[in-house]
C-alpha cells in the first residue's frame, strides 16, 4: 500500500463492495412490496443521509482553521506557508452542493430536495391509502427508532466533531467521509435502479410531480436523480474532490508521518462502512 497516496482503487479493495451493493438492494426491494413499508425506508434513509453534508461542512471547518498542521515546506516565511484553507476547500465543494444544489438558481439544499421526495411521495399515496393520510399516522411511521438515532450520532462523530483538531482524528474523519461518498455513489443508482424496474409507474408520478418545501417548487424525484450515477452523479464528483483533498492533506503533513495517518484515513473509512452495513442492515425493522 502506498503510504504517499490516495485512490478509488485502493479504498475499493477494503470492503466487499459487492456485498453492501447486494444489502441495498435487498433492502429497497423488500420496502417496496407495501406503501407504508416504502414511505419508512424512504424517511429513514433521508433522515440518516441528511446529516452527511452538515458533517462535512464540519470537516472542512475543522481542517481550515488547522493552519499549523498543513503546511506548505517550500515556503519559508511562517504567515505564507497554512495550506488549511485551500486543503479544506475541496471538501467544503461537497457542503456548497448539500447546502445550495449548484444545478438550479433556487436555494436547492439537498435536505429540502430530500423532503420533497417524502412529501410527492405521500401526496401521490395517501388518496389510495387512508393510513398515509392520517397525520399522527404518518408522524409515527416516520419518527426515527432508537438504533437510527445512534447512528445519527456516529456520523458527527464520523466527521470529527468533538475530537481534537490534529491530524489523526482530521485524517480519520477524511477517511470517513471518503467512505460516505464511495458508497454513496453506488447506493443512490442502485435505488434509483431498482425504483424505475420494481415501481415504474411509482417512479414516473414522482418525476412528474412538483411539490412546495420553503416556498420553492421541487421535482419529487429529483433528490434521487442528482445522486444517482444515472443522473448528476454528485457523490461521485464529490469522492473525486475529497480524493484531491486527502492528497493534498498527505502533500502538506511531514512525510514521516505519512503511514500513520493514512492508516488513520483507513480506520475511519472501515468505521463509515460499518454504519452503511448497520444502516441497511436495520432500515426495515421496527
Amino acid at each position: 500500500m502506498n503510504v504517499h497516496k490516495i485512490s478509488r482503487g485502493e479504498l475499493e479493495t477494503l470492503v466487499n463492495f459487492s456485498a453492501h451493493e447486494r444489502m441495498v438492494h435487498e433492502a429497497i426491494s423488500a420496502a417496496l412490496g407495501d406503501p407504508l413499508h416504502r414511505l419508512r425506508f424512504l424517511g429513514r434513509y433521508t433522515s440518516w443521509n441528511g446529516l452527511f453534508g452538515s458533517g462535512v461542512a464540519a470537516l472542512a471547518g475543522k481542517i481550515g482553521r488547522s493552519r499549523r498542521l498543513f503546511l506548505d515546506r517550500d515556503e519559508p516565511i511562517e504567515a505564507l506557508a497554512d495550506r488549511s484553507v485551500y486543503v479544506g476547500s475541496f471538501f467544503f465543494d461537497a457542503a456548497r452542493d448539500e447546502f445550495d444544489d449548484h444545478e438550479s438558481v433556487h436555494r436547492d439544499t439537498h435536505r429540502c430536495l430530500a423532503q420533497a421526495t417524502l412529501k410527492g411521495l405521500l401526496e401521490i399515496e395517501a388518496p389510495r391509502v387512508p393510513a398515509l393520510a392520517e397525520r399522527d399516522r404518518v408522524n409515527a411511521l416516520l419518527a426515527e427508532p432508537a438504533w437510527l438515532q445512534e447512528l445519527n450520532t456516529r456520523v458527527a462523530q464520523g466527521y470529527g466533531v468533538g475530537s481534537a483538531d490534529d491530524l489523526p482524528a482530521i485524517f480519520r474523519a477524511i477517511g470517513y467521509h471518503l467512505g460516505s461518498e464511495l458508497l454513496a455513489d453506488r447506493e443512490f443508482s442502485i435505488i434509483d435502479e431498482t425504483l424505475r424496474y420494481a415501481a415504474p409507474e411509482l417512479t414516473q408520478q414522482l418525476l412528474m410531480k412538483r411539490v412546495s418545501i420553503a416556498g420553492q417548487e421541487h421535482v419529487a424525484y429529483h433528490w434521487i436523480a442528482i445522486h444517482s450515477g444515472h443522473g448528476g452523479g454528485a457523490e461521485a464528483d464529490h469522492f473525486e474532490w475529497a480524493t484531491q483533498g486527502a492528497r493534498l492533506a498527505l502533500r502538506f503533513t511531514p512525510e514521516v508521518d505519512h503511514g500513520p495517518l493514512k492508516q488513520q484515513l483507513i480506520q475511519g473509512f472501515l468505521a463509515f462502512a460499518q454504519d452503511h452495513r448497520h444502516f441497511f442492515e436495520r432500515v426495515n425493522t421496527d
